[in-house]
């Protein structure tokens, strides 16, 4: 890492905003690829395929910011083999056949997309693969003048409102709130669980932030 990025990592860390839980390596689950942390606390994936959850929590607002620093030098296809590459929040996440993503794709199309995985009664990639996935939004990212491919740091926030037995879901993109849209009680109720992302062929530099608050996160970029 060169100096000036670690100097400004270290900046984030001191300016993190109040309200907000920083996530480390050591408060992660990794359930397939490798995360490495750095010496000034962010996150940083460089492989065709990381998955990780949050060990403990059910929080219902996460906050992802990230950069993303080029394609990983190996690259792998989705389990229903198509390719993607992105970098996004795992919301709810009970299991992996049972959670709510929210991705910023980055290709083929650059785009938020919104999906709950909702597998009643499995539990490991065995036994559900790439089934049970249910579309709920897809936001092009040009109509907002936005890419991630600049080498600029983002914020990609997701949070979950509950109103008696509705679900609602708020997308924003660097504090701009891009979507807001119901979830299917049916699908989502029955689903809750720690926080946490999930990146595809792509190297990224990132902070994972969580809080039960509504208030925005201000820190700097990685």
């Amino acid at each position: 890492m060169v100096l000036t990025e670690i100097l400004t990592c270290v900046i984030a860390m001191l300016t993190l905003a109040p309200g907000w839980t920083d996530t480390t390596k050591s408060d992660l689950k990794v359930t397939l690829g490798s995360v490495s942390q750095t010496r000034s606390g962010f996150l940083t994936v460089t492989g065709p395929k990381e998955r990780a959850q949050r060990k403990t929590g059910k929080h219902q607002d996460a906050t992802l910011q990230f950069r993303y620093r080029g394609p990983s030098k190996r690259t792998s296809k989705l389990a229903s083999g198509g390719f993607v590459r992105q970098i996004g929040l795992k919301m709810r996440t009970k299991n992996t056949c049972n959670l709510l993503y929210v991705m910023w794709r980055i290709e083929p199309v650059e785009e938020i997309v919104v999906t709950i995985k909702s597998n009643p009664g499995k539990s490991t990639h065995r036994d559900c693969g790439a089934g049970g996935y249910v579309a709920i939004a897809r936001i092009p990212l040009k109509d907002f003048r936005v890419t991630a491919t600049t080498n600029a740091a983002h914020r990609l926030r997701a949070r979950i409102e509950q109103n008696g037995g509705s679900f609602s879901c708020i997308v924003d993109v660097d504090d701009q709130t891009i979507w807001t849209g119901q979830l299917d009680p049916k699908l989502i109720a029955p689903i809750n669980g720690p926080v946490g992302f999930s990146t595809d062929n792509g190297s990224f530099i990132f902070k994972l932030f969580v809080s039960e608050s509504q208030q925005k996160h201000r820190s700097t970029e990685p």
